[in-house]
């Protein structure tokens, strides 16, 4: 979260280092929307950060942003799927937590994994779900199989396809 007096100018350059080919929407939020949104109270991106040899500025390995969102559950989700997202009832639009945007930077790729990534979101998420409530984490990731099976293996199940953004969601349980 930025903190009152940050150095935007500082912060803004230390963004920019941040590259990622595999996925320039990872990259430009970063650079571009992070701090609107973060200022906007939209969400709270986290970088994970070390410090570079020889001098005092932090590389960014990698990142996440955090928000609370919702799902609008599609007329195709079963009954019974619809009220395990939603704990009860069978209402389609349900809170969520949401996990933006994640990612590694090219240039740091070997120093952490996405796996470590989506374990520091998890522990931010379930200290709110403590907190607050909530059922589910959603996250939204293009129709790629290598993008599926990673969020698979870190404990999402797809739901569904959103009509608007043609992304795959999926969900992972508290």
């Amino acid at each position: 979260m930025l903190k009152p007096g940050s150095d935007l100018s500082r912060i803004k350059k230390d963004l920019a280092g941040f590259k990622c080919v595999r996925d320039f929407d990872v990259e430009g939020f970063l650079r571009e929307d992070a701090i609107p949104f973060e200022k906007a109270h939209k969400s709270r991106t986290y970088l994970v950060v070390k410090k570079r040899p020889r001098n005092q500025d932090l590389a960014i390995l990698g990142y996440f942003s955090l928000a609370i969102s919702r799902m609008r559950i599609s007329k195709g989700v079963s009954r019974s799927k619809v009220r395990k997202l939603n704990g009860i009832g069978e209402k389609r639009d349900v809170p969520c937590y949401l996990i933006g945007q994640l990612g590694k930077n090219d240039e740091y790729s070997g120093d952490i994994d996405g796996n470590r990534l989506i374990s520091y979101a998890m522990s931010f998420l379930q200290n709110g779900h403590e907190q607050l409530g909530g059922r589910f984490v959603r996250v939204d990731c293009r129709d790629v199989t290598a993008l599926c099976k990673f969020y698979e293996r870190n404990g999402f199940t797809s739901y569904q396809k959103d009509r608007e953004s043609n992304l795959i969601q999926s969900v992972r349980y508290f």
